[in-house]
């Protein structure tokens, strides 16, 4: 599915830098190519100071460091795009699937507002609205044209843009979150198979779940609950401060098999046992929502449909066995995606490659599209 808040008349040249600002990180990402073949030109990530993501700053001085990244960056990797793709996503981000009477692509574009409004719980007048259609469906003998609606609060919009014209980039597509991972997962999976797939995307504050269907994004939801809510609750335990908990998060993760809990005990291993106690009800949680996620899918599909297998993306997939806890939970084949996995890398080194999964789907975007 292809998205996009219109910027038309901000684009620049066809050359884009995907650009991923998150809460501990920013990641950076250029490709060349189109359809499904692609080569990797660029991949940053940029990590944010530690005093500006734990600490209460001004939110014009946060801006201004992270202006002051880009610019660094965008200089030392020596990128020359001018035009940039950046997503958002979380409370101020609405998507809602809509059955209208049958209407075109044209009519659709002229009466947005109007037909959008029932469906937006914000003023119309404060969002920034697009639409995809999916296609035509047929209910009760009507015919209905199936859209994605997507409103994004303009404030949340235009702190984006600022970003990006500061830093002295073109800003030509802002997408969503759900949309990126979407276009990441086109581009890496195996031609011509149809699959039902959900994508879990944890990251630091928020876990983005989309379920895809033969390519159509049927699922969007952000969970707010993310990769800092496990750190959050081994640093209370532990009391111990952010780093060490991160560090332990990684190390030890979750025990998952019975195999894996008898070791710990037979070789005394308290710290991996204690962690693994400690991260359990957060995952549980997080299993919950995604189980209510696929639970509001069936319903709406109106059939209980298989869906083939989960893929892990963003910095909260790096946890130890998470992959495991989710197979063993859902009963459904588990893994941690890789987002360069059909893209031609040369012999760039890329560490946590699972990060960059929004910033892939991003920098597959064309300036060109409508």
């Amino acid at each position: 599915m292809k998205f996009n808040i219109d910027f038309s008349s901000l684009l620049g040249s066809k050359d884009l830098i995907a650009i991923d600002i998150g809460s501990f990180s920013i990641k950076m990402v250029q490709l060349k190519g189109s359809g499904l073949k692609w080569t990797l030109v660029k991949a940053k990530t940029i990590p944010i100071p530690a005093e500006v993501v734990s600490q209460d700053v001004n939110p014009i001085e946060k801006k201004s460091i992270l202006i002051s990244l880009l610019k660094d960056s965008i200089k030392q990797e020596k990128i020359t795009a001018k035009s940039a793709s950046i997503s958002v996503s979380g409370s101020s981000v609405v998507v809602r699937y809509v059955k209208f009477p049958k209407i075109s692509k044209e009519d659709l574009s002229k009466s947005i507002q109007f037909e959008a409004e029932p469906y937006i719980p914000f003023d119309i007048k404060e969002v920034n609205l697009g639409f995809y259609i999916i296609g035509e469906v047929t209910e009760e003998g009507q015919k209905k044209t199936e859209t994605v609606l997507v409103a994004a609060k303009k404030d949340i919009v235009q702190q984006k843009i600022d970003i990006l014209q500061e830093t002295g980039l073109v800003p030509a597509i802002i997408d969503v979150d759900a949309f990126a991972l979407e276009s990441c997962y086109e581009i890496n999976k195996e031609p011509d198979i149809q699959e039902m797939t959900i994508i879990v995307n944890i990251g630091a504050n928020v876990t983005n779940v989309t379920i895809i269907e033969n390519g159509i994004s049927r699922v969007v939801r952000d969970i707010f609950i993310g990769g800092s809510t496990f750190t959050k609750a081994l640093q209370k335990n532990f009391q111990a401060d952010y780093k060490q908990a991160e560090e332990m998060k990684k190390k030890h993760g979750l025990l998952v098999s019975i195999e894996d809990k008898e070791n710990a005990l037979k070789d005394d291993n308290k710290d991996a046992l204690q962690v693994s106690n400690v991260l359990t009800p957060v995952a549980h949680d997080l299993l919950g929502e995604i189980h209510r996620s696929i639970d509001f899918f069936y319903s709406q599909r109106g059939e209980q449909q298989v869906l083939n297998r989960v893929l892990l993306t963003g910095g909260g997939a790096g946890m130890k066995n998470i992959e495991k806890y989710f197979t063993q939970e859902l009963k459904i084949q588990s893994e941690i995606f890789d987002p360069f996995k059909k893209i031609d890398i040369h012999s760039i080194k890329i560490d946590n490659p699972s990060e960059y999964a929004i910033a892939v789907g991003l920098a597959t975007r064309n300036t060109k599209e409508k």
